[in-house]
C-alpha cells in the first residue's frame, strides 16, 4: 500500500503494569524508518496480541532478543529498502507519482551529456583548426606535385641497374643529361650558365652534385675452416677500406683549361688534374644529409649491410666515404670527361658497398620558395644484385606562408591553452579534495595531458624550425653568391656545410612531420570521449571500449598462429619470394593475405604443388575465415548488447531537436544544475502537480521532458532483469531473518531461550524501547481512567440509595439554593 503500516496493541485489563514517564508518545505512533507520526495515525492499523509477554523478565527477554544487532538492523535495513523498492515499482505503475532520486539520476546524466554534446564542438574546431595549421606550413598538395615529378625523371632507369657496368651507363646516358642540362627545348646551347641544371624547367640545381661510396676492405678468405676458400679473395661487407686507390690511366687525356671558361678566374692545369684525382682518397668532411620518403623499400636483409649499421641518411663523416662533386658552371663535355676518367681508373669496383648520390634543388615557382633534397642510394650486395632506394624532403625557406598561417596557428594556440588550463584548473580541485592520485590515473587526464604535451612540442618545433632556417639561408647565400660569381669548380669547396645544414634540418622537419601526423590521431580520441555523450553514438564508442579485452584475448591466439605461419613460409618460399625473404617481411605478407584474401598462387606453388596448396588452404580456412571473422563476430556481439541496454534512445535528429527546442525556449528554461538543486530538498515521492509547483515557470516542453524521462526510468526498473535479482536477494534476506526471530520466538514460548552472551548493546535507544514505555504508558492511563469511572459509578449508586432510582433532580433549583446558600 502506499501507506506506512501501523499497529495497535490491546493489552489485558486485568494485568498490572508499571507507570511510564509521563509525555511518551501513544502506541499507534511507534517507529518506522523515515515515517511522521501523523502518516500513522491516520491509517487502519491490525491487532497485535501480546499475550508472550507474561512479565517482566519475559519482557526482557524479548528485547534483548530483538536488539541484537544481527535482527534489528536487518530487519531495518530490508524493511526501508523494500519501502524504497516498493515506492519505486508505484512510480512505474503510477504516472502521477514521481521518485525524487530516479529524477535526480536523470538530471544529473542529462547534465553531465550536455557538457559531452557542447565539448564536440569545440573538439572539432580543435581538430580542424590544427589541420588547417599543419597544411599551411606543409603544403602537402604542392610537395607532392614537385617530389613525384623528380622522383620519376631522377629515378628514371635506376630500377633497370644491375651491376657496375650498368651503373655507369647510368650515370652516364641518363642521370648526367638530366641533371646538368645546358640546352634549350629546341636542343640549342644556352650561354646563360643561370639557366643551366634545371630539372623540369623550374628545379634549379643548387650546389654541386655529389656521388659518394664506402668500400670494403679486399683480402684472402679465411672464413672456410676446410680451406677452400684460401685462394679467394673475399669483399667482406662488414669491413671498411680507408687506403687511396684507382689504376693509372697514363693514356687518358685531360682537357687543358681555357682561357673565359669562368668569368671569376682562369685556373691551372695542375688543379684540374687535382680535381680530377681528388674522389679516389677519403673525404675530409662529411655532412649528414636529408631523410626523406623512399621509392622503392630495399630489402631488410641488407639494409644493415651499410655504414652505421642502417642505411645513411646522408654524407658520411668523412673517415671511410670517397667522394666526386661535380658542379653546375663546368661545361657539359667536362663534366662528361671527367665522369669517363673516374670510369676509367675502376673508381667503382668489387669493393664498393654503396654509392650515393645527393643533390638540392630550389624552387619558387609553386607556392612558398623551396629547397628540394634528392638521395639515391646504390647498394651492391654480395649476392650480385643492386638495390635502391631513393629519398625525397622539402625545405621551405619561409616557414609561414603568410597571414592565414599565422591566424591558424594562433586559433590553435588559444585552443591549446583552453585545454591545458581546465586540465590544471581540474587537478587543483582534485588536489584540494585529495583526489589528485586517482584523478591522475584516469584515461581522461592521460588523454588531455597527452594532447596539451604534444601540441606545446608542436608549436615549440614549429618555432625551432623557423629558428634553424637562419644558417641554412646563410649558407645558401654563400652557395648563390659562388654561382653568381662563376667561382670555379677546381676551387670550389663549398657544398659540404650546405648538404650537412640541409639534411639536419630535413632530418628535424620529418620527425616533425610524424609528430604532427601522429597528433591528429590523438586529437580524433577526443571525438569518442564526446560521441559518448549522444545515446546513439555513445553505442558505438560502448562497443568499441567494451570489446577491446576480448579482442586482446584473441589477439593472444592469433598472434602465435601468424607468426607460426610466417616462419613456416620462410622455409617453404623464402628462397624464391623477396616476401618470405625474412620473418618481418613474411609477417607482413601473411598479415596482407589474411585481411585482402589475395596472394600470387602460381609463384607460391612454382615448387613443391602440395607443400605449397598444404600451406594456402590451411592458411586461409584457419586465419583468415576462422580466426578474422571470430573479430567480427566479437564485435557484432557486443554491439547487439548495447544496443539493447540503450534501449529507445533519442537518436542525432532527436537531440538536434532538443537542442532547437532549448534555444526556442530559452528564456523559461531552467537550469540543470538549479533543477538538481531545487529537487535535492524535495519529498522523496512527489506527484506531477508538486513538481510543477516546485518550479512554477518552468517551460511545458522541459517539464514534459523530465517527467516523461522519470516515469520512463521508472518503468525500466520495474520491467528490468536486475529489479527481479534485487527483489530475489532482498526477500532471501528476509526469509533468513524472519527464520531466526520465529526460531527464538519458540524458545520464548518454551521457556529455553537464553539471550547470547557478549552481544553489545545499541548505543542508541531503539523502537523496542519505545514500545515497552509507550505500552505501560498506555496502560497505566487506561487504568487511571478506569479507576475515575469506578468512582463515578459508586457516587451514582450512593445517589440511587438515597433518593431512590428515577428520582429527577431540578438543576436549575440546585443552581438557586447555591446562590442563597440553602442546602438541599
Amino acid at each position: 500500500s502506499k501507506g506506512p503500516l501501523t499497529y495497535r496493541l490491546r493489552p489485558r485489563q486485568e494485568e498490572t503494569v508499571r507507570a511510564s514517564p509521563p509525555g511518551t508518545r501513544p502506541f499507534a505512533a511507534m517507529y518506522i524508518p523515515k515515517r511522521s507520526v501523523a502518516d500513522h495515525e491516520a491509517q487502519d492499523s491490525p491487532d497485535l496480541d501480546t499475550k508472550d509477554f507474561e512479565d517482566i523478565q519475559r519482557e526482557q527477554e524479548s528485547a534483548s532478543f530483538l536488539r541484537r544487532h544481527s535482527n534489528v538492523e536487518r530487519i531495518e535495513g530490508a524493511a526501508r529498502e523494500y519501502t524504497f523498492q516498493a515506492m519505486k515499482l508505484l512510480a512505474g505503475e503510477n504516472e502521477d507519482l514521481l521518485d525524487r532520486n530516479i529524477m535526480l539520476h536523470n538530471l544529473e546524466a542529462q547534465q553531465k551529456r550536455n557538457i559531452g554534446l557542447l565539448s564536440l564542438p569545440f573538439s572539432l574546431m580543435f581538430f580542424f583548426s590544427f589541420a588547417y595549421s599543419a597544411f599551411q606550413h606543409e603544403d602537402v598538395t604542392n610537395r607532392y606535385v614537385i617530389e613525384s615529378g623528380l622522383s620519376t625523371v631522377l629515378a628514371k632507369g635506376a630500377s633497370d641497374i644491375s651491376n657496375i657496368a650498368e651503373t655507369w651507363d647510368w650515370l652516364n646516358t641518363t642521370l648526367f643529361p638530366i641533371m646538368f642540362n645546358q640546352k634549350d627545348f629546341r636542343g640549342m646551347h644556352l650561354d646563360d650558365k643561370l639557366e643551366w641544371s634545371r630539372v623540369l624547367s623550374y628545379n634549379s640545381l643548387v650546389g654541386p652534385l655529389f656521388i659518394e661510396q664506402e668500400r670494403s676492405e679486399k683480402a684472402m678468405c679465411n672464413n672456410d675452416e676446410s680451406g677452400i676458400s684460401d685462394n679467394m679473395y673475399c669483399y667482406d661487407m662488414m669491413s671498411t677500406d680507408h687506403q687511396p686507390f684507382g689504376r693509372g690511366v697514363p693514356w687518358f687525356q685531360i682537357t687543358p683549361p681555357k682561357g673565359g671558361e669562368y668569368k671569376s678566374d682562369n685556373i691551372t692545369m695542375k688543379e684540374r688534374i687535382e680535381y680530377y684525382n681528388r674522389p679516389f682518397a677519403v673525404a675530409a668532411a662529411g655532412p649528414k644529409g636529408p631523410n626523406a620518403r623512399s621509392l622503392r623499400t630495399m630489402v631488410p636483409t641488407y639494409q644493415d649491410r651499410l655504414s652505421g649499421g642502417e642505411m645513411s641518411a646522408g654524407i658520411g663523416d668523412g673517415s671511410s666515404y670517397y667522394r666526386a662533386m661535380f658542379f653546375r658552371n663546368m661545361e657539359y663535355s667536362l663534366l662528361q670527361e671527367r665522369l669517363n676518367y673516374l670510369y676509367e681508373r675502376e673508381w667503382l669496383d668489387k669493393q664498393t658497398k654503396h654509392i650515393t648520390i645527393y643533390a638540392t634543388f630550389l624552387n619558387v615557382e609553386m607556392g612558398r620558395p623551396r629547397l628540394q633534397s634528392y638521395m639515391l642510394t646504390l647498394s651492391f650486395a654480395r649476392s650480385g644484385d643492386v638495390f635502391r632506394k631513393l629519398r625525397l624532403d622539402t625545405i621551405f625557406l619561409n616557414y609561414w606562408s603568410g597571414f592565414t598561417s599565422y591566424a591558424a596557428d594562433g586559433v590553435f594556440a588559444v585552443m591549446l591553452v583552453i585545454v591545458t588550463s581546465l586540465e590544471v584548473r581540474a587537478m587543483f580541485r582534485q588536489r584540494k579534495k585529495r583526489k589528485l592520485w586517482k584523478h591522475v590515473r584516469t584515461g581522461w587526464f592521460l588523454l588531455q595531458g597527452t594532447t596539451a604535451a604534444m601540441g606545446w612540442i608542436i608549436l615549440l618545433g614549429y618555432l625551432y624550425s623557423n629558428n634553424q632556417l637562419g644558417p641554412l639561408k646563410k649558407e645558401l647565400d654563400y652557395i648563390v653568391a659562388a654561382r653568381d660569381a662563376d667561382t670555379p669548380a677546381e676551387r670550389n669547396f663549398l657544398g659540404d656545410s650546405f648538404i650537412d645544414t640541409a639534411g639536419k634540418y630535413a632530418s628535424f622537419a620529418g620527425n616533425l612531420a610524424i609528430a604532427i601526423a601522429q597528433y591528429h590521431l590523438l586529437l580524433m580520441m577526443r571525438f569518442f570521449v564526446a560521441f559518448r555523450a549522444q545515446p546513439r553514438l555513445g553505442v558505438v564508442v560502448n562497443t568499441l571500449e567494451a570489446c577491446m579485452l576480448d579482442i586482446l584475448h584473441f589477439l593472444v591466439i592469433l598472434g602465435p598462429s601468424g607468426v607460426a605461419y610466417a616462419i613456416s613460409g620462410c622455409f617453404i618460399f623464402g628462397k624464391r619470394l623477396e616476401e618470405f625473404s625474412d620473418i618481418k617481411s613474411a609477417i607482413g605478407y601473411c598479415f596482407k593475405i589474411m585481411t585482402e584474401s589475395n596472394y600470387d598462387w602460381p609463384a607460391l606453388s612454382e615448387e613443391h604443388f602440395w607443400t605449397s596448396a598444404l600451406w594456402v588452404w590451411s592458411f586461409m580456412i584457419f586465419l583468415a575465415v576462422l580466426m578474422l571473422n571470430m573479430v567480427l563476430a566479437i564485435v557484432l556481439d557486443v554491439y547487439s548488447e548495447q544496443r539493447k541496454s540503450a534501449g529507445k534512445s533519442e537518436n542525432v535528429i532527436e537531440t538536434f531537436t532538443s537542442f532547437y527546442t532549448v534555444f526556442k525556449n530559452r528564456d523559461r528554461w531552467v537550469g540543470t544544475r538549479k533543477a538538481i538543486a531545487a529537487l535535492t530538498t524535495a519529498p522523496r515521492m512527489f506527484s506531477r502537480e508538486e513538481f510543477l509547483k516546485l518550479f512554477p515557470g518552468m517551460a511545458d516542453q522541459q517539464a514534459s521532458i523530465i517527467i516523461s524521462d522519470c516515469l520512463a526510468a521508472a518503468q525500466n526498473i520495474h520491467a528490468g532483469p536486475d529489479q527481479m535479482k534485487h527483489t530475489m536477494r532482498m526477500a532471501m534476506a528476509l526469509k533468513v531473518a524472519m527464520d531466526q526471530v520465529a526460531e527464538a520466538v519458540d524458545e520464548l514460548d518454551s521457556g529455553s531461550y537464553r539471550p547470547t552472551e557478549g552481544v553489545p548493546e545499541l548505543k542508541q535507544e531503539n523502537w523496542i524501547n519505545e514500545i515497552n514505555k509507550e505500552m505501560a504508558s498506555q496502560n497505566h492511563a487506561m487504568m487511571s481512567l478506569q479507576w475515575q469511572l469506578q468512582q463515578l459509578n459508586w457516587q451514582w449508586q450512593s445517589l440511587d440509595m438515597a433518593h431512590g432510582k428515577g428520582t429527577v433532580f431540578n438543576v436549575s433549583a440546585v443552581d438557586a439554593s447555591k446562590a442563597t446558600g440553602k442546602i438541599l
